[in-house]
Order: structure tokens, then C-alpha cells, then sequence
């Protein structure tokens, strides 16, 4: 009840400021495009995962406390989205944490589920130890600074790129990012509508601190491509091991990480807006996927299993150009039409290409390859429209790093997940799942205490094998 009352609340506030511009008036809140745009994708995910959450826990003893806490996170996160300072900033991204944690643990009996708070806790805590020194030196030689006038009070302050580098490691922190990314997939033990805020909500909070603080963060070199690094690294390795797991919520939980990795990286290449698209995009597509997860497993064991894929041929390769081709010809096309941006376009590609040779390498015929051509065509464009439309209305001085080195790092990206998804069906997918299953693997504490146990011939049984006795 408290998010959709906050929902309709933010939905009120927002056609004013879409039509007239930002409120204005001092204190600890602000209302602008951006932050009631965050408003309502932080009040609506948590007004249907608390719906659904209500029904999925009725008769639990835990229902109160789930409901508690999925309320104080809902508060926190649209405080964070909303705050005007820095400090109110970082005050709510500790709150929200807390209320992370608490909803983990929503059944502290279970193994599982404490040790899945326990790693959330350390991450979180490194985090916002980051944040809080960051703050801490903004504080302590400008003030509590606002979050409006932040590039211009702390720009040319000796140590931002300090500072900015903080604030890179708490948004990876908190998002899952490479080495902070194995608290995330232990949250698997959490019920259902737990997930669903996670993964719609409290993981974005590390692309929402830094489009907040996309004028402190742009302003340091060593700042953006730490956070492109990470975010490249996560974005391959998080679709690796998504391609390598069997059950659908294990899935999830690695397309949200490299979800994140696309994020992060878009903010390190100053597309704060284009950042902002995503995460909102991901947030509600995400809620729905989890929420329906259940469903999915029903749908999965009426279907009959995909065939392998058929040897390489001529069909094959022709499919495979068409899928490669026709994607450039449409972004080529478009961007006589409308300017559209770089790196943006190259993952636009790469991921309609994607997407065509998955439904036509098991079908290749006219219809299908009808249904990609116009889907295609009509997508594409109107996605890169739209991204350019959120770029005006949210972001209108921000703008890519424009360095030969970003596009390299974009192709190197690019080129390392076609490889990844080329190379499922060769004899090299051995030793990539292998590995992949391996790293992705999260140890809990009782099984490091099953390894680490030493034998006793005492607690042998008195039977050996074949059921022979002693």
C-alpha cells in the first residue's frame, strides 16, 4: 500500500515538471526529469513485487517482517533517486543496504539464506565505506554540497579524481560488478518477491549514483575508465556463465549482473541518459521475468527439447550474414535520418544480430527472416530514437568520451561476446563451460566446513562397499 500510494504520488508530481520544469525551493529532496522519472520506477517495481509478495507470503509468519522491510527499501530508494545533497545521498544509499540485508534474511534459520546476507553485508559495507570517504572529503572542503551545482563546487577540487574513484567502487559494489559480483548470486536463496526487488530495484542503484554524479565522476579520467573496465569485464563473463546455467532464476541472476556490466560501462563512457534508458528498461522487464519465473519452469517442462544445432552448411552461412548485414544496413539507413550515437549503435547492432540468428538458425526460411527484416526494421529505430530523446530530456550537456580508446574497448567487448555465443556449439565450449561453471560457483559456509573437516576413522561406517560387513 505505501508504494502505490507513493507510485500515485510520483505520478502527480510528474506531469508538472515534465511540463514546467524542475520544482524549485531548498531542502532534502529534489524533483526534476530524472529524479521523478527514477520516482516512478522505484515506487512501481515496488508496488508490484509488495502485491505479488503479499500473495506469495499469506499465512507465513515472515509476511510482516517482509513486508517491513520491502517498505523501508522502497522509502530509502526513492529518498536515494529524490535526494538533493550529498549527504542525504549517501545517508539513503546506507538505508537502502540495510533494508537489502534484512530482506535477505528474511528466514535466518535457513543456511543458505544467512550466508546470502552475510556476503550482500560485506559488499554493501565496501561500498559504502567508499561512498562515505568520498563524502566525507566533499564535506569537509566544500560543504554539504548540492547535487545541482556539484561539477562547478567540487570540479576543480586537487583531489576529485580521489573522490570519483570512491564513487566508482561503491556504484560496482553495490551493482555486483567484477570483484563484488558473488553476493548476487547467493541472494538465489531470498523467496521470489525478495529477487524481484533486487534485481528490478537495488542493483540499479550503482548506475543511479553515478548518473546523480555524472558531473563529479566525468571530470576524472582514472574514474571512467575504471568504471568502463569493470563494467566490460562483467558484461562478458556475467553472459558467459548466463549461457552455462540450467535453471531459469540461476539465469537471471547472471543477465542482470552483465545487465549491470552494460550500465556501468555506458557511465563510464559519459552516456549518463542512455544509462538511464537501461536501467529503466531493465528494471521493469526484469520484475516480470522474476515474478514469472515459476511460470517459466511450468511452460519449460511442456515443451519439447531445441534439437542440437545442425552442422555448419551453406544455408547456415548465408543466415549468419544476413544476420550480420541487414542490422548495419537498417542503423546505416537510420542515421541518415537521425544522428544516433556511436558506441550505442555497435551494441544496437551486435545485439539485433543476436537476436536474428537465434531465430533463424533452427528455421531458416522466408517468414522468419520476413518477421527480422521488418522487426528489425522497426525496432531499431525507434529504440535509437528514443535513446536520443532520453538523451535531450535528461542529459542534455552529456556526451560520450569520444576517445579512440572507448571505441576500442567497445569493439573489443563487442567482439568477445559474439565469440562467447559463437563458441557454444564447438569443442571449445568444453573448457569455457567448464570453466565458467567453476568461477561462478558459490561456496557456502557449510560446504567449506564439509572440505575442511578432517576424517575420523571413528564416525567411518561399519560397512564397506557392496554392503559387505566388516
Amino acid at each position: 500500500m505505501t508504494a502505490t500510494a507513493g507510485f500515485a504520488v510520483a505520478a502527480a508530481a510528474a506531469v508538472p515538471v515534465w511540463l514546467h520544469g524542475p520544482a524549485t525551493g531548498a531542502g532534502p529532496l529534489v524533483a526534476d526529469r530524472v529524479t521523478v522519472t527514477l520516482l516512478l520506477l522505484v515506487c512501481g517495481v515496488g508496488a508490484v513485487a509488495q502485491g505479488f509478495g503479499g500473495r506469495y507470503l499469506a499465512g507465513d509468519p515472515r509476511q510482516t517482517r517482509f513486508a517491513a522491510s520491502a517498505g523501508l527499501l522502497t522509502a530509502a530508494s526513492a529518498a536515494l533517486v529524490t535526494a538533493a545533497t550529498v549527504v542525504v545521498l549517501a545517508i539513503t544509499w546506507t538505508v537502502s543496504g540495510v533494508a537489502l540485508v534484512l530482506l535477505l534474511a528474511t528466514y535466518p534459520h535457513l543456511p543458505a539464506a544467512r550466508d546470502s546476507a552475510r556476503r550482500a553485508a560485506r559488499a554493501l559495507l565496501v561500498g559504502d565505506a567508499a561512498l562515505w570517504v568520498a563524502v566525507g572529503l566533499v564535506v569537509s572542503r566544500e560543504g554539504d554540497v548540492d547535487l545541482r551545482q556539484l561539477g562547478a563546487t567540487v570540479g576543480d577540487d586537487p583531489l576529485l579524481p580521489v573522490i570519483a574513484c570512491l564513487v566508482v567502487v561503491a556504484a560496482l559494489a553495490h551493482s555486483a560488478q567484477v570483484p563484488f559480483h558473488r553476493w548476487l548470486p547467493a541472494s538465489l536463496a531470498a523467496p521470489t518477491p525478495v529477487s524481484a526487488l533486487l534485481h528490478a530495484g537495488v542493483v540499479n542503484g550503482g548506475g543511479v549514483l553515478l548518473v546523480r554524479l555524472d558531473p563529479l565522476v566525468g571530470r576524472s579520467a582514472a574514474a571512467l575508465w575504471l568504471a568502463v573496465t569493470a563494467g566490460a569485464l562483467t558484461l562478458v563473463y556475467g553472459t558467459a556463465v548466463m549461457l552455462t546455467k540450467p535453471d531459469i532464476k540461476g539465469a537471471l541472476v547472471w543477465s542482470t549482473t552483465a545487465q549491470m556490466g552494460f550500465m556501468i560501462l555506458t557511465c563510464g563512457l559519459r552516456l549518463p541518459a542512455v544509462a538511464l534508458f537501461h536501467l529503466i528498461g531493465h528494471g521493469m522487464y526484469k520484475a516480470t521475468l522474476f515474478l514469472g519465473s515459476g511460470s517459466a519452469v511450468d511452460h519449460h517442462r511442456r515443451q519439447v527439447a531445441a534439437p542440437p544445432a545442425p552442422p555448419v552448411t551453406a544455408r547456415r552461412a548465408a543466415v549468419a550474414t544476413y544476420a550480420l548485414l541487414w542490422p548495419a544496413a537498417v542503423l546505416a539507413a537510420t542515421s541518415a535520418i537521425h544522428p544516433v550515437t556511436g558506441p550505442l549503435t555497435v551494441f544496437a547492432w551486435a545485439t539485433t544480430a543476436a537476436a536474428i540468428w537465434g531465430l533463424l538458425r533452427h528455421a531458416p526460411s522466408w517468414r522468419p527472416g520476413l518477421v527480422a527484416a521488418v522487426g528489425s526494421a522497426v525496432v531499431l529505430p525507434t529504440y535509437l530514437m528514443l535513446a536520443g530523446a532520453a538523451t535531450a530530456a535528461w542529459a542534455p550537456g552529456g556526451g560520450h568520451s569520444g576517445t579512440t580508446a572507448a571505441a576500442g574497448v567497445i569493439a573489443v567487448v563487442v567482439g568477445a561476446l559474439i565469440a562467447v555465443y559463437a563458441a557454444r556449439h564447438t569443442p571449445a565450449a568444453s573448457t569455457l563451460y567448464a570453466w565458467t561453471v567453476s568461477t561462478a560457483h558459490v561456496t557456502t559456509r557449510t560446504e567449506r566446513a564439509r572440505r575442511t573437516r578432517p576424517a575420523c576413522t571413528a564416525e567411518m561406517p561399519t560397512t564397506v562397499a557392496w554392503g559387505v560387513p566388516s
